[in-house]
């Protein structure tokens, strides 16, 4: 069977298997990986076809008609963009736990509070901002310094002291090699 081209059968069937998806309140990704079970396709390239058809079918109504699919239009998650003072406290939360020595996905996931969903726009904010507003980001953590709040500064150079390389190289390396440096450096001293 060639993977690439999909009969008008199988397009049929895989928005008749997303619409029953949908009724029941599934997500479309069973839908897809049943799909991709029945065509030996991956899920992936599923996904792609059933999204492209859908935007076409969007925009020529009638052949969704003629082919019998009812409910072709892509159902889009309502986009709520971050209001400013949003992006503000997002970056702030962030930098100020970098300061107490959270990492940032530790951090991200507890502004979500366990939602998994939101912990990814909040990293995907975060990202954007710190790539695009370096003004805001540089006015942000002036203002925790003015505050004397503890923060990191997403742009600082990271200096590794001679203990950090130390500890990390004993982290790294197995315990026999270790047991080397340091006799080596017995003998130096």
């Amino acid at each position: 069977m060639n993977n690439t081209n999909w009969t008008i059968d199988q397009t049929v069937e895989l928005f008749d298997i997303c619409d029953k998806a949908r009724k029941k309140g599934e997500s479309l990704s069973a839908a897809f990986r049943e799909m991709a079970d029945k065509t030996s396709r991956s899920v992936n390239s599923v996904r792609n076809y059933y999204y492209s058809q859908a935007k076409t079918f969007e925009l020529v109504p009638e052949v969704a008609h003629k082919l019998g699919i009812k409910r072709a239009a892509v159902e889009r998650e309502r986009f709520v963009p971050f209001e400013n003072d949003e992006v503000r406290k997002l970056v702030e939360y962030v930098i100020t736990a970098k300061g107490r020595g959270v990492s940032v996905r530790r951090a991200i996931a507890d502004l979500a509070g366990g939602d998994q969903k939101l912990a990814l726009r909040y990293q995907n904010k975060y990202r954007s901002v710190l790539r695009s507003h370096r003004d805001l980001v540089d006015g942000i953590v002036k203002d925790l310094a003015d505050r004397h709040m503890p923060y990191k500064d997403p742009y600082a150079k990271s200096k590794t002291d001679n203990y950090t390389r130390l500890t990390e190289f004993i982290a790294a390396h197995g315990e026999s090699r270790v047991d080397k440096f340091f006799e080596l450096i017995e003998k130096l001293t």
